[in-house]
Parts: C-alpha cells; structure tokens; sequence
C-alpha cells in the first residue's frame, strides 16, 4: 500500500553502510509488488523525496536523509553500469540485480542539490497482451484486429505520456507474431520497452546521423512486412514512414496529440502533403487510461473511512480502463469525414464536429459512459481529461 510504503526502511540506519542498497532493494521490490509504472528519488535541501506513480498518478511516500551513505541514486547507477563521476549530466542505462522477470530503466539528471532519478518499470513480456485482452471498446478492438491483417498503410497511436500507447503498439505486434501466416515484422525503438517473441526489435543508437528517419530507411532493406517505429517527432521521420507505407509495408508508430482530429492536424503542420496523408494513413486511434473505483469498498475517493480499505490502500481507485477512439483512412465514413474538413482547411474543432457527424464517439463521450455504469466518477475524467471533459 502507497500509504504504507515508507515504514519498510523505518529500521534502516542512516549510519550503516548498506543502507543504499538495502533501501534500493526495498524500494525496487515495493514498486513492483504495487504494480507501479515509475519510481522518482528527488534530491532536495536536507532530503530525498521517495515518490512511486500507480495507475498514472504520482505519490510522495516518504523521505530519506541526506548524506553519502543514503545516496540511492549512486547505489542505482552502479548497477545500471554507469559511470558515477558523470552525474553531472543526464545517464541512462538497463538496471541489471533487480526483481526477477522485470525490466527497468534508469534515468538520472542533475539538479542544484544533486542528481535525481527515475526508474521505469517496462514489465515482463506477458505485461503486453494481445488486443483482445486490453480492454479497449468493442469497436476499437474490432477494427485494430482487422489493422493488424492489413499489409500496406500507416496506423497511428496517439495521446500523451502514459496513456497506454506503448501497450497497444506491442499489442498489435504480438497479434501480428502470433498469426498463422507468418510476416517479418522489425522494429526500431528508443528504447526497446519489452522483448517479443518472434520479432525483430532494435534499439536506436544516437550515432552521427542515426536517426529514426534514417534507420527505417535502412530498416526497409531488410525486407520486412511490419515496421513500427517508436515515436513520429519531426517531419523527416513522418515522411519516411509514409514512404515506407506506400511501398506496401504496414507500418505502426505514435504520436503525441490530444485525439484523431489533433493528429491529422499535426501531420499536416509538417509540411506534408494532404494527398500524402490520405494515400498513406490506414487508421490513427487516440487512448487515455482512467483509473477504476475500486471494486471493494466502492466509496467515494474523499470518503476517511475507505482508508481501511486493503485493496486500494485508502486511495478509492483501484486499476485502470482504456478509452479509445480509432478512425480508419481506407473508405471509412468518419477518416473521409476528417480528410474532407482537412481538405477544406478547417481548425482542429471543426474536424471533430465532422467526425462526430460520421459516428465517432469522442473520448469524453466514452468516458461519461463508464461513470454513468459506475466504472469510474467525475473527478477522474477531469484528471485525465481536463478541459476537454466537457467536448462530448
């Protein structure tokens, strides 16, 4: 339990030298055993702030004193492998000695008191599930399904961090693998998030000139039917995965943008080509993660006395559920609906009234729906939401 969480080092000593590794191992152990997504060791005045992120939300659970016996963010770049006379400037690194069938990855950046660092917890393998097992609307499922059989065209998942982009992408390539008619399916990611079986996955390294754009380039000799290429950042990297698309490769990638409309728009914003756009795209889906009401003691989140409860640890929420929204580029009423706005050059919001003309259900829309059938309540849409919690 997040409320909890600071007693497991209550009997360590500040004074004992294996007090950073033992911290770490408990911190590290704590964080799994609560299923959360990162763990943040911040350096302050006269101490260390402990903070684990569970279901999205981040949670201060308790503080370390400072001194150089304590310091867990050394402890942590030694078992990540690298050097601790660099913690002057930004590290990354793979945590090797953690808990079994857990990947990790650290970061560290420097601050006026020190450097801090954040542990991502990437999950096993088996974290990934196939598309039918992620709990997305029936509709969404359905047409990532008939995505993952397509061979040609760019299919985009997008929304902000954390928002389950990653989980989906490996979704649908695990979908891919797993398909009878076997395809060659490579990947080029910064960083490989999780291991699949029977794909290629590469990691990109920041060589001169490696960039995303540049390695697909090189990628597409490789003779592969499936691409996925981690993330679109610049108009160099969308151009050549529509390239790649249009030379018949089924090509996955995400973007940040608040939903499909926004993501539209922002393509457009780089400088490619509308017809470029509807000849390439075969589908873009926008997802957000809204924690569940815990299934135990179903009292309001503010409510004291759901604090005894052991399933959410006080909290009110316990897990999360995927909102989704998908439009498809190849004939579909709601992707012509969007092109045709595009085409006549009409903003953001005007894109999503012609959508939701063609039958797109908007992300608040689908969020209303699990609060109407007690899934989740108000309070949360308006934390993953926002301002666009009233666009349904």
């Amino acid at each position: 339990m997040i409320s909890k969480t600071a007693r497991i080092w209550d009997d360590l000593s500040p004074s004992d030298p294996q007090f950073a590794t033992e911290f770490v191992n408990r911190i590290l152990r704590a964080a799994v055993d609560l299923n959360a997504s990162d763990v943040h060791l911040d350096p302050r005045k006269t101490q260390w702030e402990v903070l684990l992120r569970v279901d999205g939300v981040l949670s201060l659970v308790g503080t370390i004193p400072i001194s150089e016996l304590t310091n867990p963010v050394t402890r942590l770049m030694v078992m990540a492998g690298l050097p601790t006379y660099l913690s002057g400037q930004p590290q990354e690194g793979s945590l090797t000695g953690v808990p079994a069938d857990v990947e990790m990855r650290l970061g560290t950046f420097p601050t006026v008191h020190g450097p801090r660092a954040v542990i991502r917890l990437l999950g096993s393998k088996q974290s990934f599930s196939s598309v039918g097992e992620l709990g997305l609307p029936a509709d969404v499922t359905s047409d990532l399904m008939q995505i993952c059989d397509s061979r040609e065209g760019v299919v985009l998942m997008c929304g902000p961090a954390g928002s389950g982009k990653t989980t989906t992408l490996y979704a649908c390539l695990r979908e891919i693998a797993a398909a009878e008619n076997r395809r060659s399916v490579l990947t080029i990611e910064d960083p490989v998030e999780s291991l699949i079986d029977g794909i290629s996955q590469s990691q990109l390294v920041p060589t001169a000139g490696m960039t995303l754009a540049a390695a697909l380039r090189s990628a597409v000799r490789q003779d592969p039917e499936v691409l996925l290429v981690s993330e679109i950042r610049d108009e160099e990297t969308a151009d050549a995965v529509l390239g790649a698309s249009l030379t018949g490769h089924l090509c996955f990638s995400s973007l940040h943008a608040s939903d499909v409309s926004g993501a539209v728009r922002r393509l457009a914003k780089m400088s490619l080509p509308n017809y470029l756009l509807q000849s390439g795209l075969l589908a873009i889906c926008s997802q957000r993660l809204l924690r569940r009401l815990c299934s135990d003691c179903r009292r309001d989140p503010q409510d004291l006395a759901a604090q005894d409860c052991a399933t959410c640890a006080g909290i009110g929420y316990s897990g999360r559920i995927a909102i989704a929204q998908c439009a498809r580029f190849d004939g579909d009423r709601i992707g012509e609906a969007i092109m045709s706005a595009l085409d006549a050059n009409q903003s953001v919001s005007q894109m999503q009234l012609a959508a939701r003309g063609a039958g797109m259900m908007s992300l608040a829309d689908r969020a209303w729906s699990l609060v109407e059938s007690g899934v989740t309540d108000k309070r949360e849409v308006y934390r993953v939401l926002g301002r666009h919690a009233d666009a349904g």
